[in-house]
């Protein structure tokens, strides 16, 4: 059963999604109101909204939303955040709170606030069946103008068939294909998933569907290459069939600890603390690195989002009593950025007593949180496509100070997750001496900086705010 995952209950999120199904695609319901909401006239003001009015800006993801949503109907509004819960609903690799931050803030959009207890906006539905990948979340808007044409669709069609469509595998493969898209949208295997969880992986890419075939000895990956989503789907639901009467105690997941090394790229090593995660790079992982020149692709790469978020990271540690460290080369220009009242917290020289080597690695360092003479915090935000200086300058303080006990955060835009913790897990980073650089170091997304950010009452909360949104390299 598919319904299983090694590591969470999932159970919560697949009937928060049937519900969805039932109540959003087949009905015309409503998710967070008894109002009928997911109705044909409203999905057409959303496409006037935002399909028809793209933003091609440099603002994040739900800032261009909103903007584009503005001028639409309340109702429009309100739908608009209902799919966003539904686009949000799938993917692990964002956590809970940044997701139902971003779904409150749109669905306010639309005139009134979700109460806090509203329960499909829980932790236990919120957080997720699997990875989306950095493609997910760098392509989501196209994700969201998928989902809104697949809407579109059911809306033009009678009752029985939209019921017929998620109530037979076959009909639903018939009917996704036969809706145009823009790419190879990801959504589509989130979305079959959640209406046929007993017969489809919660995989959301067919990257992974054939290396697992290629792995466990079913098809070579030249061989699926051509093989449609129906195709791969029934193959793997084979291979878990034969795979029950191997591992009869087991749950099976193709990502557990048991299965996915029979697959995946990522190699267990034994070191002297025990075992740890490796990836060896290939050549498709060195093709997007920034040059040294600081241009990419001829053009020239623009830092001001990462001094906005170092300046984000600033406000957050100065309202939580903490006394901030910006590096002599950015401090100007961040300054800048930071409210007035929050400027009184940046010093001008580290108050530490390490020797010069530690001393210099720290001072470059891009944001720093101190209590006292100690370090709390330390943050490294990287916005280009490289992530190999922020990486490097953890890895020399640990190298320096093996036994500094304080929490390192890489901070850059979702889309960049699977690059960090792919780099993290390179043999020189985890085979460090004393521990891996992925046991200490955290991943933190812009959107979630910025959903940090905008906590009323940040002055009256601890730093393990941080926990709730920042995320580890996972095992599967």
């Amino acid at each position: 059963m598919a319904r299983q995952v090694h590591n969470r209950d999932i159970r919560a999120t697949l009937v928060a999604a049937r519900n969805w199904v039932d109540t959003c695609l087949i009905g015309d319901g409503s998710l967070f109101s008894t109002d009928t909401l997911w109705t044909v006239a409203n999905v057409e003001h959303v496409v006037r909204a935002f399909v028809d009015h793209p933003d091609e800006g440099n603002d994040d993801f739900l800032t261009k939303l909103k903007g584009q949503m503005t001028p639409a109907t309340v109702e429009a509004r309100r739908l608009v955040a209902e799919m966003l819960w539904a686009l949000l609903l799938f993917p692990s690799n964002m956590k809970a709170p940044t997701k139902r931050q971003q779904i409150r803030e749109m669905w306010s959009l639309g005139g009134t606030s979700l109460p806090e207890s509203q329960p499909l906006l829980s932790d236990d539905i919120l957080k997720g069946i699997g990875s989306g990948g950095p493609g997910f979340n760098n392509y989501r808007p196209n994700e969201l103008e998928y989902l809104i044409a697949l809407t579109t669709d059911l809306k033009g069609r009678s009752s029985t068939e939209r019921n017929a469509i998620f109530a037979e595998y076959d009909d639903f493969i018939a009917w996704v294909d036969a809706v145009p898209r823009k790419g190879d949208r990801q959504y589509r295997h989130m979305l079959r998933f959640f209406a046929f969880p007993e017969l489809v992986e919660r995989i959301s890419s067919n990257n992974d569907r054939r290396k697992i075939l290629e792995g466990l000895g079913v098809a070579s990956a030249r061989e699926t290459k051509e093989w449609s989503d129906a195709q791969l789907d029934k193959a793997l639901l084979q291979l878990r069939q034969s795979l029950a009467t191997r591992y009869p105690s087991e749950i099976l997941d193709f990502y557990s600890p048991v299965l996915k090394p029979q697959w995946s790229s990522d190699q267990r090593v034994r070191t002297a603390d025990g075992e740890v995660t490796v990836v060896v790079p290939s050549g498709d992982d060195e093709e997007d690195e920034l040059p040294i020149d600081g241009t990419l692709r001829g053009q020239e790469v623009d830092l001001r989002p990462s001094f906005q978020i170092q300046a984000r990271l600033a406000e957050i540690g100065a309202k939580m009593g903490f006394r901030i460290w910006l590096p002599r080369g950015d401090r100007g220009r961040v300054r800048d950025l930071i409210s007035e009242p929050d400027r009184i917290a940046l010093l001008e020289e580290l108050p530490l007593n390490n020797e010069q080597a530690t001393l210099s690695t720290i001072e470059q360092i891009d944001v720093i949180w101190l209590r006292g003479r100690a370090i709390v915090r330390a943050f490294e935000v990287e916005h280009t496509t490289s992530v190999y200086s922020g990486l490097l300058r953890m890895a020399d303080l640990l190298a320096l100070q093996p036994n500094l006990a304080i929490q390192l955060h890489i901070v850059a835009p979702a889309e960049r997750r699977d690059k960090v913790f792919r780099e993290m897990r390179r043999p020189v980073f985890s085979l460090m001496n004393g521990r891996p650089l992925s046991s200490t170091c955290t991943f933190i997304s812009y959107e979630s900086v910025i959903a940090i950010r905008s906590i009323e009452h940040l002055a009256h909360l601890n730093d393990s705010i941080i926990g709730e949104y920042e995320e580890e390299a996972e095992e599967g």
